[in-house]
């Protein structure tokens, strides 16, 4: 049986930059393949890395002949690149089973069977018992659909009929410790890389999955169902040396929503596992993602120690300085706690990445400018990415806004955060649309932040700045208004 594995063609966010990042799930998805299906034939096709665009993705399938074809979508901005591949596959042989899997398709999976007629099974939540479950049906008895309804975790149509089974529940920390590494060797490691933030190609690490948080916006929490599962600091630190050593990697993205979930004893159990591996910030470099009250809780000590380790450069949510709107987004944080995060993170050199959310129902023109005011002249990051409320499917927000009939832009491409889809009480999408460029201008078309990002010591920030000019991102965004 063969199986090929596809990342569509696409292309990526351009606020953060030109890169390329490895297609972390179906290298994963396909390395379990490998361990438990062993008389199996597994491949992943990373459309980008390979430079195949349609026409070339097309002869490559029809070169291939696979048995199944599988694809997904965690982002929702992607579906139509998912489903364009799966049309694909069925005319060039109907018979080849198609497999769609990720977040969107999970919470949208019984219009998405209904509308989408090529997708011949969904595979909800995480991936990995579901999928070998169906490749062992399939292997075994052929796609007979019949047999399909005692696997959980999966959603089909038989005889016009919708099936969805029962749900598999969250993988433990133990059964992320039993999976394979990553399958790296079926990609050409050397293309991927984040030009904005290191000269060193980079791999994506995944320490742990899921959130205990209830972000109202937050697809991750609904997908991982608000369950919270680590590696052990063993596993975590093998993984990383064998990147290190065996794939000669010294850029490191940890994939976790909330590093660690924020655990002081964790954290430090995991930088001394790592100094002991000789992984130290002299000869390696990792990113990571932190709530502010993860960071707080981890405090100046614990920041200190992760700098150590190889930590430069942290992505941190806090979305706005309202606290009426953090608590609208169920962040459970205060903006006060924000300022301290930040300086407590910009002490131990490590580069705040500042994330705002615009354009919740009861935003102005003025609160948005506030808003922006509050992050320049206050928290001071190094960087702001600011982004629209996106009610991405599954989500409490979506639930909201759809009932409420904010919601007026059903265009998948479009749910990537930096277009306009609502008509809030007091903005339009369109004016939205106008004030995410406006927040973009407030940040780096300040002569004075531009000199000071460009002169800066810290070489992550400069990098920053100098692509921003070099890019013409401001220009970009101003294009994206209708």
């Amino acid at each position: 049986m063969k199986i090929l594995l596809i990342e569509p063609p696409k292309k990526f966010w351009f606020v953060m930059g030109e890169y390329l990042p490895p297609p972390y799930n179906l290298l994963l998805l396909a390395a379990v393949i490998e361990q438990q299906l062993p008389d199996s034939t597994v491949k992943v096709i990373d459309s980008q890395a390979e430079n195949l665009d349609w026409f070339g993705l097309e002869e490559v399938i029809k070169r291939e002949k696979p048995d199944i074809v599988g694809s997904g979508s965690h982002a929702t901005c992607n579906v139509y690149k998912t489903v364009r591949i799966l049309d694909m596959v069925k005319r060039v042989d109907p018979e080849i089973v198609t497999i769609a899997g990720g977040a969107h398709f999970t919470m949208m999976d019984e219009i998405s069977l209904k509308e989408y007629r090529n997708i011949d099974l969904i595979v909800r939540y995480e991936g990995e018992k579901a999928l070998i479950a169906v490749l062992t049906h399939v292997q075994q008895q052929g796609f007979a659909k019949e047999g399909l309804k005692s696997i959980k975790g999966i959603s089909f149509i038989h005889n016009e009929k919708f099936y969805r089974t029962e749900d598999h529940p969250p993988l433990t920390g133990e059964e992320l410790d039993a999976l394979p590494y990553p399958a790296y060797h079926m990609v050409p490691l050397e293309k991927y890389h984040f030009a904005m933030m290191s000269d060193n190609p980079y791999v994506i690490l995944e320490g742990a999955r899921g959130c205990t948080h209830d972000c109202s916006f937050c697809s991750q929490q609904v997908f991982y169902r608000r369950h919270f599962a680590t590696k052990s600091v063993q596993r975590i630190a093998d993984e990383m040396e064998w990147m290190y050593d065996k794939l000669g990697r010294r850029f490191f993205w940890f994939a976790d929503d909330n590093f660690c979930n924020g655990s002081p004893k964790l954290i430090e159990a995991l930088c001394k596992e790592m100094s002991s591996r000789g992984i130290t910030g002299e000869n390696s470099e990792w990113f990571a993602q932190m709530r502010v009250d993860s960071i707080l809780n981890v405090g100046n000590e614990g920041l200190a120690r992760m700098n150590r380790a190889g930590n430069y450069w942290q992505l941190v949510g806090a979305e706005s300085p309202f606290n009426e709107v953090l608590d609208l987004y169920q962040k459970g944080i205060e903006g006060s706690q924000t300022i301290e995060a930040i300086r407590l993170l910009k002490k131990n050199n490590i580069l705040a990445q500042l994330m705002l959310v615009l354009g919740h129902e009861n935003e102005t023109r003025e609160s948005i400018q506030e808003t922006m005011r509050w992050a320049t002249d206050i928290v001071k990051p190094d960087l702001i990415i600011s982004m629209l409320l996106t009610p991405y499917p599954g989500t409490p927000m979506y639930e909201e806004l759809l009932t409420k009939n904010r919601i007026v832009d059903f265009n998948w491409t479009n749910y990537d955060m930096i277009h306009g889809v609502c008509d809030m009480k007091f903005l339009s999408a369109t004016e939205l649309q106008e004030e995410l460029y406006l927040a973009y201008r407030h940040v780096f078309d300040s002569w004075k932040r531009r000199f000071a990002g460009i002169l800066t010591r810290n070489k992550y920030k400069r990098r920053i700045y100098m692509y921003y000019m070099r890019a013409g991102v401001i220009g970009q965004l101003k294009r994206l208004i209708p």
